[in-house]
């Protein structure tokens, strides 16, 4: 019977090493369903939103336009189709569709849709550390992609030809300014005082639309010193009067920033373009009104209160855009903070999309606000950096959830918590509903934010404790404590007057990410340090699991090593592929996810980053940065599953979809012990029916291994590195039952 399981094991192992390096291992959950303050969440498992630029175009073949956000704090593009809702009585909404986001180009700093080539599709303008880069929309129907066609565009300056400059930190205009079928470009000057009008000669020149110019044939040319006649105050508002020189009828050149928006958008119906403008230092959009139409703006009064009625007011630098978004046919106002980050740790990131809505037409509207949180009320949101854990709180045999948040101002400072969100379904059938976002009152008892939590036992009884590494607001440094789990029956039982602090390496940094795991098989927790600069550090726990003591053993650990696109690396561990040996998940800048696997712990020969099944092919698709991982089966099919965290405050399910299901055991009778692999080499792996105690006796009857407390069906590695080859024997008691087995090491 031995030499039966011991063989299909063998045989399984095989069909997982083939089968992996052919097909995914995920695929993306956006089904399970997800309550929030009673009402069931569209796109619960969107991956949240921070600094969001709004778009429409047609990603599929249907009649509705649909919508493509891009977050700038993450670089991670969004990707919703428009869908009629039967229960609502074919009312539209969006619909979280992530594979089209595989679409697009990784972004950075801005995105504009925009047809610049005329044949009614948009294309894609973003941005490069030398100005513009612009892609084309290429293909029919459903089956299309963007193709690169520039990797810069060129103006035709006062003196020479020079890159079609925009600052980082900026948000461009591109429209048609003249109105003569061809997109204009307007930039803030570097000083942000200025706005420079380059004018698309493209129609002049050719007759067509579609010319973006070469390097040395450029189609843009620097019109005027300046456009609209105004400047920036020295301190604030605007200057009105001031002579651009702009030409109405261009032919040839004369030639050459801070935070700035630019949007532009008739607001009172007398045809000439006026200007919405953010301002990284404001907190408001200013609206700059123009009194003549054509090319040559006249800007002569403004207001920084706009719309009368609940104007804009956002912490930091918001940009306006202006698309339909209520399906109505009319174009909405959007407002959310051009930003890459929470300035100041004041930006509510949770309620950072406002919507008004329209009730005008679209060259001169009436604006409304009718929320805050657009798109954010329809998925989880915890504001930002999302660290979510999969634990069984309830102890009703299916897994929770419990997100760390990275936090809310407040009176008493930007401070975080934990979120729990309660599986009212089952193991195999979950759902989802946030039942506390201040679980524990970790709000009130600690003045910390950027919680990261893990679930292990953290103080060898046996049970799992709640560990969560978090940033001091008091002194701004990182620091790990755990709460002592006292349950014994399953579930948890924490009480936050336990808490007990864990001393962290010397040199721990902010971004760190900590993991606590039994590296060596010594009974005790280990830590792997997932580092700043993208490497990955292991600490040996030369003490105890309640007097933890670490010395650094490697600064490299499984090869990774210091790398820019690697950094703010995290680490999270489990047997993902279901080999009987434990594989490492990492996340780091890159977006991407990876699992090394295929071999012992930290010898792993293998490396996969093409895991996530979409579009019918294995991708490793862009998911946000500072991302946050953990593994858990929350669906019941024996497959360890996957849950990010992103830094735009939301989650992403990820299910295990290998097509194998690996115990490598027997089934585990009752009231008896489970030993696996025996014969063992480095660790064997014990498990109890019944709640019991573990050691193993030489022959001679010492103790040589105290595996302490087991929990009934609780897995438990303990190493056998230090034991010599030879045959010992491995000893459960439970109650008063005593359960021995022979245990051979090789």
């Amino acid at each position: 019977m031995k030499f039966f399981w011991y063989l299909l094991l063998a045989l399984q192992l095989f069909l997982v090493i083939n089968l992996k390096a052919q097909q995914a291992w995920m695929k993306v959950d956006s089904l399970t369903p997800l309550t929030l303050d009673g009402v069931e969440l569209q796109n619960p498992w969107a991956g949240g939103l921070n600094a969001i630029q709004y778009g429409t175009m047609h990603l599929d073949q249907d009649e509705f336009p649909d919508l493509v956000v891009f977050d700038r704090t993450n670089g991670r593009v969004s990707t919703f189709l428009t869908r009629a809702l039967p229960e609502e009585s074919g009312e539209l909404s969006y619909i979280y569709a992530p594979s089209y986001a595989l679409r697009f180009p990784k972004l950075s700093n801005w995105m504009v849709l925009a047809d610049y080539d005329g044949d009614g599709h948009k294309d894609l303008f973003t941005s490069t550390p030398l100005g513009i880069t612009v892609y084309r929309h290429s293909g029919a129907g459903g089956d299309w992609s963007f193709l690169p066609v520039r990797d810069l565009l060129y103006t035709k300056g006062f003196s020479s030809i020079l890159n079609l400059q925009v600052s980082g930190t900026d948000l461009p205009g591109i429209a048609d300014v003249d109105d003569d079928g061809d997109l204009d470009i307007l930039t803030f000057d570097f000083s942000g005082t200025y706005i420079s009008l380059h004018q698309n000669l493209s129609m002049e020149k050719y007759g067509v639309p579609d010319s973006l110019g070469t390097a040395t044939d450029p189609v843009f040319i620097r019109n005027g010193n300046c456009w609209g006649n105004f400047h920036k105050g020295d301190i604030s508002g605007f200057d009105f009067g001031v002579d651009c020189n702009v030409a109405d009828n261009l032919t040839s050149a004369r030639v050459e920033h801070a935070g700035n928006s630019i949007l532009l958008a008739d607001l009172n119906g007398d045809g000439a373009k006026d200007l919405l403008t953010g301002h990284v230092s404001n907190d408001y959009v200013s609206v700059l009104y123009n009194n003549q139409t054509g090319l040559i703006a006249n800007f002569d009064r403004y207001t920084d209160t706009f719309p009368e009625k609940d104007p804009i007011k956002m912490h930091i630098f918001p940009a306006a855009y202006y698309e339909d978004l209520d399906f109505d046919g009319v174009k909405d106002l959007a407002i959310s903070p051009n930003t890459e980050g929470n300035d100041g740790l004041a930006v509510d990131f949770a309620s950072s999309s406002w919507l008004y809505h329209n009730a005008g037409t679209d060259s001169h509207p009436a604006f409304s606000l009718v929320q805050r949180n657009f798109l954010q009320a329809h998925m989880l949101d915890v504001g930002e950096y999302a660290a979510p854990t999969f634990i069984d709180v309830d102890a009703d045999g299916d897994l929770d959830l419990v997100v760390g948040t990275g936090g809310v101002a407040s009176a008493s400072g930007f401070k975080g918590s934990l979120w729990l969100l309660e599986n009212t379904g089952t193991s195999v059938d979950p759902s989802f509903e946030v039942v506390d976002k201040n679980y524990l009152d970790i709000l009130g008892n600690f003045n910390i934010y950027n919680i990261r939590p893990q679930w292990t036992d953290f103080n060898g009884d046996g049970v799992v404790d709640l560990g969560f590494f978090a940033i001091n607001i008091d002194n701004l440094k990182p620091e790990y404590r755990y709460i002592p789990n006292r349950s014994k029956g399953g579930g948890v039982q924490l009480d936050v007057k336990e808490v007990v602090q864990i001393p962290l390496p010397s040199g721990t940094q902010l971004m760190d990410a900590p993991f606590f795991y039994d590296a060596d098989s010594d009974g005790d927790l280990d830590l792997l340090m997932g580092k700043t600069q993208g490497n990955i550090n292991y600490y040996r726990n030369t003490g105890s699991n309640n007097n933890f003591s670490f010395q650094l053993e490697s600064e490299s650990f499984a090869g990774v090593s210091l790398n820019f696109e690697g950094r703010n690396v995290q680490v999270s561990v489990a047997d993902v592929d279901l080999d009987d040996r434990p594989d490492l998940l990492t996340a780091d800048q890159s977006g991407v996810l990876k699992i090394f696997h295929g071999g012992l712990w930290g010898q792993w020969t293998e490396r996969t980053t093409s895991m996530i099944q979409m579009a019918d092919n294995p991708r490793s698709p862009f998911l946000g940065v500072s991302l946050q991982t953990n593994i858990g089966d929350y669906n019941g099919d024996g497959k360890p599953d996957v849950v990010v965290g992103t830094n735009a405050g939301g989650v992403l399910l990820l299910q295990n979809i290998l097509p194998i299901t690996v115990t490598g055991v027997e089934p585990l009778p009752k009231d008896q012990l489970l030993v696996y692999p025996n014969p063992a080499t480095q660790s064997v792996k014990v498990k109890l029916a019944q709640d019991g105690t573990i050691r193993i006796y030489g022959l001679n009857g010492a103790v040589i291994v105290d595996g302490g407390v087991l929990q009934a069906g609780q897995e438990r590695i303990l190493s056998t590195r230090n034991l010599s080859a030879g045959i010992y024997i491995i000893e459960a008691k439970t109650g008063d039952q005593r359960i021995a087995k022979k245990l051979v090491i090789r």
